[in-house]
């Protein structure tokens, strides 16, 4: 049986030659239901609910000859929708984040990559949560996002939908929920004073 190996070694497989960690971090155990997203994915929810049952009603109720797979397709889309927010939760607690000494680099639950050269980070912003977890936002082109889908978009980093660059490159990232944001923060601003 092979024995699974850690983040830190599936990480080994995908730096440069070279190539050193300065920082490293995991998404904290958060509720799913915390002060930032509480009322969202209630919304979410409660309207999902009511949106199937109104489909519903208007489907049974207006056909005579109503077809039991019709009404399980939209009783599953339904389930699919209150499940996401369950399923989101457990993604991004799965996560775990570098910065090197040449990119910011986020590993998925499935353990695929996404990096962001350090010379391509345009601008970051570390949005504090509630509690001691901050998140690392990585590139301007996704600061709109921070307000309405921060969770979201940690689970589903900016890629270049142009298909010019390799299917790793991000254009931006969110590090979500690190107990030590600060000091990554502090890391890209040195690494950008450098640069400058």
């Amino acid at each position: 049986m092979e024995k699974k190996q850690s983040a830190e070694q599936v990480l080994q497989s995908y730096l440069r030659d070279g190539e050193q960690v300065r920082w490293q971090g995991k998404t904290e155990n958060f509720p799913l239901l915390d002060n930032d997203a509480k009322w969202q994915i209630l919304g979410k929810w409660i309207g999902t609910v009511v949106a199937a049952c109104a489909i519903l009603m208007l489907y049974i109720g207006g056909n005579e000859n109503w077809s039991v797979k019709a009404a399980g397709v939209i009783v599953l889309i339904a389930a699919l929708l209150v499940v996401s927010p369950i399923m989101e939760r457990y993604n991004v607690l799965r996560q775990s984040y570098w910065i090197t000494d040449q990119r910011a680099i986020l590993m998925t639950r499935d353990r695929s990559f996404y990096s962001m050269e350090l010379s391509q980070i345009d601008d970051f912003r570390l949005v504090k949560g509630k509690g001691s977890r901050d998140c690392l936002v990585l590139g301007s082109c996704i600061f709109e996002d921070v307000n309405r889908q921060l969770r979201w978009r940690s689970c589903h980093p900016k890629a270049d939908m142009q298909g010019n660059g390799k299917a790793d490159e991000a254009q931006g990232l969110v590090f979500f929920g690190v107990s030590n944001g600060e000091s990554a923060a502090a890391l890209l601003r040195r690494c950008k004073a450098e640069a400058a």
